[in-house]
């Protein structure tokens, strides 16, 4: 058995639920999730729901008794990891036993940890319900008869909060613009559809001469504008694992996605960036 720590916001629960997908996949054993860190009132973490559950994902959560025996240091795992992270990935295929249970932890931010089920992913990561709301309908609409572009902007706590905004930092308008102007030398009467957690200030920061939709109702508990920016035939996405899945989820075999060269102030997450961002995408 696997179990998988999922953590954080939408974005971040989808890399670790498929890297440990892949994982299980590999061993050909059952995937279990440990979802203890949601309603834990931590300081300065932005609070977080399980977000998972709207989707198609196959994996149960774990018992509390299973978590528990995953976790228990015996003589069976003091010769043999128990608890895989990141920095295992390299050796994976020699420290991994098919008759061995793991907790998996971490983040994983990155395609190459469960490339090879690309499939099995895209088909788990779909949402359960529709689309309610007329308003997300009509938008739903002009996105899929248009040249389509997503913008997101990702503000909330990378602005408000100073730890997150040390490491993180925010997008900025000069990115946009030369983001913009790329998709408008390259696709012919693009629309953009501008998505945000403070639409208000990207309303009074930013302008363009294009013709533009800026989605200021949202449905958090369906992930309407996740859902609208997975359909847009193109991205332009922030430093965000949340506008970063829904990039990765449009299914537009020649969608052009922009990412930001400068993903974190913080030097070793800058450097892991490299492999998180897949090489068909576009840095600027």
């Amino acid at each position: 058995m696997i179990i998988a720590q999922i953590k954080a916001g939408l974005g971040n629960q989808l890399f670790q639920y498929a890297a440990a997908k892949q994982l299980a996949e590999k061993l050909g054993t059952q995937l279990k999730l440990n979802v203890d860190f949601f309603g834990n009132n931590m300081n300065d973490v932005t609070q977080r729901n399980f977000e998972l559950n709207k989707l198609a994902i196959s994996a149960p959560l774990a018992s509390k008794e299973e978590i528990k025996r995953i976790k228990k240091k015996t003589w069976k795992n003091i010769f043999h990891i128990s608890t895989i992270r990141e920095r295992h990935y390299p050796l994976l295929h020699l420290l991994l036993r098919r008759d061995n249970n793991y907790y998996v932890k971490g983040y994983w931010q990155s395609e190459r940890y469960f490339a090879d089920i690309t499939p099995i992913i895209r088909d788990e990561f779909r949402f359960m319900e529709p689309l309610q709301e007329e308003y997300f309908k009509r938008i739903q609409q002009k996105i899929r008869g248009t040249n389509s572009v997503s913008l997101h902007f990702r503000r909330g706590d990378y602005v408000t909060n100073p730890k997150v905004n040390a490491c993180f930092g925010s997008c900025t308008i000069e990115y946009y613009q030369k983001a913009i102007k790329i998709i408008s030398s390259t696709i012919p009467d693009p629309r953009l559809f501008i998505f945000s957690d403070d639409i208000t200030w990207v309303k009074d920061n930013f302008s363009t001469r294009l013709p533009t939709i800026f989605i200021d109702q949202k449905d958090e508990m369906l992930h309407s504008d996740f859902r609208l920016m997975q359909l847009c035939q193109h991205n332009i996405i922030a430093n965000s694992s949340y506008s970063w899945w829904a990039a990765w989820l449009n299914e537009n075999p020649s969608k052009i996605v922009i990412a930001p060269q400068q993903w974190s102030k913080d030097k070793q997450l800058q450097h892991r960036s490299a492999t998180m961002i897949p090489r068909s995408w576009m840095r600027v």
